[in-house]
């Protein structure tokens, strides 16, 4: 499967045409936009006009009631849920302080709990993976990475930290920070038998 991923496009209207120009070069079996995606008229353009499934998540700039303009565009909010393609499972974890379950949709109350999958899209990146600010600073998340200590998920998409865009391993883990950043387009992860990352500016 190739996953197109970006985040942080902050309502530059250069930024969605740079995705939407890659994604018809590529052609990817799915777009990932892990959050500062603007609630703008840009960003539901982009949802339109790609003709594949889209999964988001929102940022620390975004708000979470995003959920439903994105799905009325044809994009999925995977935020705290968990959906299935091409047999690789992806949950969501949004915003800038991540701490809600990943949960399976109509699972009884009492037995919701964090579920297990093979792509952790996330806006902020785990602590200590491509989460160095300019000032040499490790922003992410410490309760995204015991996450992904706990459940081992093959790939984790984040964004967040412009300065630190890249992939590197963490464990059993993939961790791809694809901030585009000031000079990114995207970032595209073949998730075959072994993963390979590759940004584009």
């Amino acid at each position: 499967m190739l996953i197109q991923a970006a985040a942080d496009f902050h309502g530059k209207q250069q930024r969605y045409a740079a995705f939407r120009e890659e994604a018809e070069r590529h052609g990817p079996d799915v777009a990932v936009l892990a959050g500062d995606v603007d609630d703008s008229p840009h960003f539901y353009r982009l949802l339109e006009q790609l003709t594949l499934p889209v999964l988001v998540v929102h940022g620390n700039m975004d708000h979470p009631d995003i959920r439903k303009r994105v799905e009325e565009k044809g994009g999925f909010f995977l935020h705290g849920r968990v959906h299935t393609l091409g047999g690789l499972r992806f949950a969501g974890l949004g915003g800038g302080k991540p701490s809600s379950e990943i949960t399976e949709e109509g699972q009884p109350q009492e037995e919701k709990k964090v579920a297990d999958v093979d792509v952790l899209v996330t806006h902020v990146p785990p602590r200590g993976s491509l989460d160095k600010t300019m000032l040499g600073m490790h922003i992410g998340s410490p309760w995204v990475r015991r996450l992904v200590e706990q459940k081992k998920p093959r790939l984790v998409i984040c964004g967040h930290v412009h300065e630190h865009p890249g992939h590197t391993t963490t464990g059993e883990t993939v961790v791809v920070n694809c901030s585009v950043g000031r000079t990114g387009r995207c970032t595209l992860i073949d998730m075959d038998e072994k993963i390979q990352v590759r940004r584009l500016e």
